[in-house]
């Protein structure tokens, strides 16, 4: 495992840029989340008044970045552009997804250590949003699996009170999800509750098929936010 401040030296990883910050005096600041390496904060210094970097320096690119470490950051040196997303540049709701879903793994990732599980997610996301699946969906989806991979995801077939296995849905709440009888009420009902666990675990290429197919009720974006308190497990 690397340490938190990599030895100094040359580093050339894949990955994607999370966040990027401005600054007339010492150019952009690159929040990139890479394979090995996790999410790391990197120098990249203009030249001149043009960023020499281009679209890889923007968010949704994915690249092969090379980089340098010297005693006190770590620089970008380089970088070659494997996938640009360009088709879901062009679909508005899609992209406004991916945009929101960046944003989350900017602040929610833990940084400076390896998160290459992320990494992958991020990557199968883009993917599903680039092939139509809705966006309410596939951000449930991915804040789900997120909070999985971290360790901190809730449940939705076993209450988290009593143990027992839920049969007629439930309300998911910050200390987990919660049987009718411990919660005192069904805020998730037992086919909105299936259809929940089939977002959060269908493989990558059935949840596409499936996500398209039409919804008799849409328990995803009232829920998304329920997931939230759960990054706070985390810090």
């Amino acid at each position: 495992m690397l340490p938190e401040k990599l030895p100094q030296g040359y580093y050339t990883k894949t990955g994607t840029v999370l966040l990027r910050k401005e600054s007339l005096k010492e150019g952009q600041s690159l929040l990139i989340l890479m394979r090995d390496l996790g999410a790391r904060w990197v120098s990249a210094p203009r030249a001149s008044a043009k960023n020499r970097f281009g679209g890889a320096a923007e968010p949704l690119t994915w690249a092969e970045y090379s980089l340098y470490q010297s005693a006190s950051r770590l620089y970008l040196r380089g970088a070659d552009v494997k996938e640009d997303f360009m088709k879901l540049r062009s679909m508005p709701s899609s992209l406004l997804a991916a945009v929101r879903i960046y944003g989350i793994a900017a602040k929610e990732l833990p940084k400076d250590c390896e998160n290459d599980g992320v990494l992958r997610l991020l990557w199968s996301t883009l993917i599903q949003l680039q092939n139509g699946t809705p966006a309410a969906i596939t951000e449930f989806r991915f804040v789900w699996r997120m909070l999985h991979l971290l360790g901190s995801a809730p449940t939705f077939d076993v209450c988290s009170l009593c143990g027992v296995k839920v049969t007629c849905g439930g309300t998911l709440t910050n200390d987990g999800f919660l049987c009718a009888k411990c919660s005192g009420r069904v805020e998730i009902s037992q086919k909105e509750t299936s259809e929940i666990q089939a977002a959060a675990l269908l493989p990558h290429e059935k949840f596409i098929v499936w996500s398209k197919e039409n919804k008799a009720s849409d328990p995803y974006a009232k829920n998304l936010k329920k997931l939230f308190p759960y990054f706070k497990n985390l810090r």
